[in-house]
């Protein structure tokens, strides 16, 4: 790495990075943001300007209008990479340590949280001196922060080992354990192959399950691709999630109303990404759904898709709609041509069973000394050293996990069932009756028959 750094000195040199604040700057220079996007080693829709902007406005980890920063790097007057990012202030004690407040400045991509694997957008050749040239700016330039963070960044990847390269007395680097994403490589398969690329008890599971399902009444697949199809089935899914083990917890979406906003954006096809809504309806009722973004009409010649947000009803949980949902998000995404189908994080000894591939990352920081974050960390450090001594060592535990990492390893147990479900199946009906009428041309409906052709086992 170091003499990868030497040889780019000289290129980077001949780079020039500059700033523009605010939401204005995500729509003044999207045309570059989508270029560069569609030009690197992966086109990831969260990267879009589109969502960006979306992201910006209504997500609740934001406040439109104070913090965007979308840097730009250019090599004599043509931009070759950008970094939309988002400095804030932070709190770093407890509230009830209000008298002895303590607060600090980072600086982090615009979109970190529920998002996938953010990189400085800019092509593969121009990766390394890009990265090289925003590091640079951000410490010798950008000196209001106090606490650097790229989430999502993989293992000795070049911003990883370039943020590392960083680590000496001015600043410090550190990695923050978190989950895996996990994503199916769809490439080369149908949908029979896939389904006998699992596991035989798998398979026999979901085979059985569904099976009970449609012995259990009328039931029907829904797909409703498109911006209009999409949108019809959001409150579907909204009421679905009521009657979820996610009401009332922070994987709902009802979590806050900008967060709603922002998904409904997403379903009408605003915020970056193709929408696509898969359901199963059992007696006319909605019992599972899950939205599906892919980049398809952003990137025709390499694009996949990312499971956002999924639910199923608790009291239909013994009929395995969750398993079927998650063939039939395979399903589609082979019959669209997507190269991988992603899971994002979390619950990753579940996803395996699915056949899908852990992409181990890291969220690396880099601390500017003798700031508050850095004392924040020196403390932290100090407490975990004092811990490790007194706690009784477990080989077969593990390395305990960081608070950080923690928050992004939830057990299911733990989020599950926090409130009683609302079962109000009049209502449930209702607003599936209403999706099933709104969606449009973009609707495919798949009765018992069509199901039996469609699905890659016996229905009897």
């Amino acid at each position: 790495m170091e003499s990868a750094l030497r040889n780019s000195a000289a290129t980077v040199d001949e780079l020039r990075v500059s700033r523009v604040d605010g939401v204005a700057a995500l729509l003044r220079f999207a045309e570059d943001i989508d270029r560069l996007n569609q030009a690197s080693a992966r086109p990831n829709a969260f990267s879009s300007a589109a969502f960006l902007t979306q992201y910006a406005l209504r997500s609740e980890s934001c406040n439109p209008g104070s913090g965007e920063r979308l840097y730009l790097v250019r090599e004599r007057d043509r931009i070759i990479g950008c970094a939309p990012m988002r400095q804030a202030r932070q709190c770093l004690t407890p509230a009830r340590w209000e008298p002895l407040r303590l607060c600090g400045t980072r600086l982090d991509f615009l979109a970190s949280f529920d998002t996938e694997q953010l990189q400085f957008l800019c092509a593969p050749q121009d990766e390394l001196r890009v990265t090289e040239a925003l590091l640079d700016h951000f410490c010798l330039r950008e000196r209001g922060w106090g606490l650097l963070e790229l989430v999502g960044q993989k293992l000795g990847g070049v911003a990883h080992r370039a943020v590392h390269a960083r680590n000496g007395w001015q600043f410090c680097a550190r990695d923050i354990a978190v989950e895996p994403f996990t994503e199916v490589p769809l490439m080369g398969l149908d949908l029979p192959g896939y389904f006998r690329s699992l596991d035989k008890h798998m398979r026999s599971n979901i085979g059985r399950q569904a099976r009970r399902l449609y012995a259990s009444g009328q039931t029907q697949l829904v797909f409703a691709h498109g911006a209009q199809a999409a949108s019809a089935w959001f409150e579907a899914y909204r009421d679905l999630e009521s009657r979820s083990w996610k009401r009332g917890t922070v994987s709902s979406i009802e979590r806050s109303p900008r967060r709603v906003r922002l998904y409904r954006e997403l379903c009408a096809g605003r915020a970056g990404f193709d929408p696509t809504f898969i359901g199963v309806i059992l007696d006319g009722v909605l019992i599972a759904g899950l939205l599906v973004g892919s980049n398809e009409s952003g990137s025709p010649a390499r694009h996949g898709a990312w499971c956002l947000e999924m639910a199923y009803d608790l009291s239909r949980s013994d009929l395995g709609p969750g398993q079927l949902l998650l063939l039939l998000a395979v399903a589609d995404a082979l019959e669209r041509r997507h190269r991988f189908l992603n899971f994002l994080q979390n619950f990753a000894y579940y996803k395996h069973r699915w056949g899908a591939e852990s992409i181990a990352v890291t969220n690396v920081q880099l601390v500017r000394r003798l700031t508050p974050h850095d004392g924040r960390a020196r403390m932290r450090q100090l407490r975990r050293h004092w811990q490790a001594r007194r706690a009784p060592v477990n080989p077969d535990s593990g390395p305990p996990l960081t608070p950080e990492a923690a928050k992004s390893h939830p057990e299911p147990d733990a989020t599950a069932q926090q409130l009683p479900p609302i079962v109000d199946l009049e209502r449930a009906h209702r607003v599936t009756t209403a999706a099933l009428a709104a969606s449009g041309e973009g609707l495919t409906v798949l009765d018992r028959a069509a199901s039996r052709a469609y699905l890659p086992f016996h229905l009897e």
